[in-house]
């Protein structure tokens, strides 16, 4: 009458969609709202980088100017010779000829004017800064990437923990079911039994209430799988329906571990990272030093307009710069020392952090082997539990024993079959750790 199945079969009542854990890590890696930040985290940096590049192109720039003033910024006519004879003689002569074929008496410049003008400039040095914030362009992009294979791996594994979490509790669902099908058998037993006087009503009442305990229990673990498959749905980006059906199942056999710790380190994306911020911080010193070296730069103009004269005209231009800052090399030198503390820092930050990583992973080693253990110890309580039950069961029905010491017998089962559940799904979550970190 009583079975004990390794692995239980998991689905829920009804029918519906199917979800296999490999669907729902499908679905959380194309749904999920951290992943698709953390893509979009990666399109940003690399924009970051395309950014930077342009810095080895001309920088162009085009201007319009136009004004009117109310006078002319420059007039100089006759009236403005200081000497009077020769003022006398040209007024003479614009009076006599001057009216006649348009010449006026003053000349002015810049009253009014219009023009347009282009640059285009190109570095040719300009202290490693340009080549330098290129690759500091393309780590951000190298660390946005692994950020992105990180967030992976962490959403992947709450989905996994989660998708466990909702087999257990189906599986402990499955172990009161049949705890209620046994009292209810027993329940009208013993009924039958005070009927024929042979057991009291306290008897009765012992059972009844342990049904109704099991009740209880029943609802709250409905409550849980409906709470716990919303949050597996939510995860993993797929819509909730009650009619859900989880149909991976718990293994029990042992895995196999083989970890080489210091190449399990060495591995890791966390490890990439801490090298990258090393680099990094370097870079930063080569572009803080290249503040105080000198900048050169070439570029070429050209103009059409008529600022001064009312005529317009071309020009056009070529130059050079050369700038060489003087003062600033000693603030320079003290932002260099400080750069060279945050170096420091970061290298002492990679090394206590790969130590870390390096007992991080001996520990999931030995999580799992604590599992293994607790695998087989729980199976072997479940097996002299069941063992148990079935003798107290022969002897209750031979009247050997009263009700409440067989209903504590199937309590025990209960609790057993439970502890083998959850030494199943944690070694099965533990694995699923040290596999991430290996």
């Amino acid at each position: 009458m009583l079975l004990v199945a390794g692995t239980v079969c998991v689905v829920s009542t009804g029918t519906g969609q199917s979800l296999t854990l490999d669907s729902c890590l499908k679905a959380a890696g194309a749904r999920n709202v951290t992943l698709e930040n953390a893509r979009l985290d990666v399109l940003a940096a690399e924009q970051v980088k395309r950014q930077a590049f342009t810095k080895y192109f001309p920088t162009v720039s085009a201007t319009a100017l136009g004004y009117r003033a109310l006078n002319p910024m420059f007039e100089y006519g006759i009236g403005d010779i200081d000497n009077a004879q020769v003022r006398q003689d040209l007024y003479n002569l614009w009076s006599e000829y001057g009216g006649s074929i348009g010449i006026p008496p003053s000349i002015s410049l810049a009253e009014k004017g219009t023009a347009v003008a282009a640059t285009a400039m190109q570095p040719l040095y300009a202290g490693g800064r340009i080549v330098n914030g290129n690759r500091l362009a393309q780590l951000g992009v190298e660390a946005a990437q692994l950020q992105q294979e990180l967030s992976q791996e962490k959403v992947l594994l709450s989905v996994e923990e989660s998708y466990w979490l909702v087999v257990s509790l189906y599986e402990k669902r499955h172990t009161v079911l049949q705890a209620l099908d046994f009292l209810d058998t027993l329940g009208r037993d013993v009924l039958t039994a005070e009927e024929a006087g042979l057991v009291t009503r306290n008897d009765r009442l012992k059972v009844a209430l342990k049904r109704d305990e099991m009740r209880s229990n029943l609802l709250k673990v409905e409550n849980g799988i409906q709470l716990a498959t919303m949050a597996l749905c939510q995860l993993s980006g797929i819509e909730y329906s009650p009619t859900l059906q989880l149909t991976d199942t718990v293994a029990t056999e042992p895995s196999d571990i083989d970890v080489r710790i210091a190449e399990a380190v060495a591995r890791r994306k966390e490890s990439r990272l801490l090298a990258l911020n090393v680099q990094a911080e370097q870079l930063k010193k080569k572009m803080i030093v290249g503040e105080a070296l000198p900048q050169l730069a070439i570029g070429v103009g050209a103009s059409y307009g008529n600022l001064i004269v009312d005529r317009y005209s071309a020009n056009g231009l070529a130059f050079a710069t050369l700038q060489v800052p003087l003062t600033d090399w000693w603030a320079t030198t003290h932002k260099a020392k400080e750069q060279e503390i945050r170096i420091q820092q970061a290298e002492n930050s990679s090394r206590d952090l790969t130590e870390k990583m390096a007992l991080e992973t001996e520990q999931a080693i030995h999580n799992v082997q604590e599992a293994q253990a607790q695998v087989a110890l729980a199976e072997s309580t479940l097996y002299d539990a069941k063992e148990n039950l079935e003798n107290v069961l022969t002897n209750y029905e031979a009247g050997l024993v009263p009700v409440s010491e067989l209903l504590e017998a199937r309590t025990l089962y209960s609790q057993a079959q439970d502890q083998f559940t959850e030494a199943r799904i944690d070694l099965t979550l533990k694995c699923a750790r040290l596999k991430l970190i290996q």
